[in-house]
């Protein structure tokens, strides 16, 4: 599932990925956002959506916005601003060095392979998402979960595990979908 879904998404070619990476951007920037939520992002690796615009969006909105860094006891999420500089962390991303702020989100906004209509969401495989979320939860905090993707990841349907977390919502070049509580 994971590889027949990504296949699709490389397939998309350097003009539909960034007419796709647009369309998801301005709806991530219509998302009702309580004022000053916390919101982690990601920045493109492979042929991943692009969510630069929203990132410098949402901080000039007064947004706090994170990347996602792993480190020895998972992923936590530092503080990024436009024009700051990063730096390589492994697995070809990029983010804010140790020195940047962490913060905790209220919104993540999670990368993805595949997913389905119901809220399932299938990761890389390392299950960081779902120990940063689970980490989360056991603080006492319980983040909104959007998955960012491209419509071509769609499949008919994902096998959920009792770790994982279904989504709240996902978003793509066409569609939002939002799931019940």
């Amino acid at each position: 599932m994971r590889g027949l879904a990504l296949t699709r998404r490389d397939g998309l070619d350097a003009v539909e990925r960034a007419s796709g990476s647009a369309a998801i951007v301005a709806s991530v920037l219509a998302l009702d956002l309580a004022p000053g939520a916390s919101v982690s992002a990601f920045l493109p690796i492979l042929s991943e959506v692009d969510l630069t615009k929203a990132i410098a969006g949402l901080d000039g909105r007064g947004h706090p916005v994170g990347l996602p860094v792993m480190v020895e006891s998972g992923l936590v999420f530092r503080r990024v601003r436009p024009g700051d500089r990063l730096v390589p962390l492994g697995f070809g991303t990029r983010g804010p060095g140790p020195d940047a702020p962490e913060i905790l989100p209220d919104v993540l906004l999670m990368p993805l392979t595949a997913f389905d209509r119901e809220g399932g969401r299938v990761g890389y495989g390392r299950g960081y998402y779902d120990r940063a979320v689970a980490g989360l939860r056991a603080a006492g905090r319980f983040p909104r979960l959007i998955g960012i993707a491209f419509s071509v990841q769609e499949v008919a349907a994902v096998p959920m595990e009792p770790h994982d977390a279904p989504l709240d919502m996902i978003v793509t070049e066409r569609d939002v979908f939002r799931f019940a509580p």
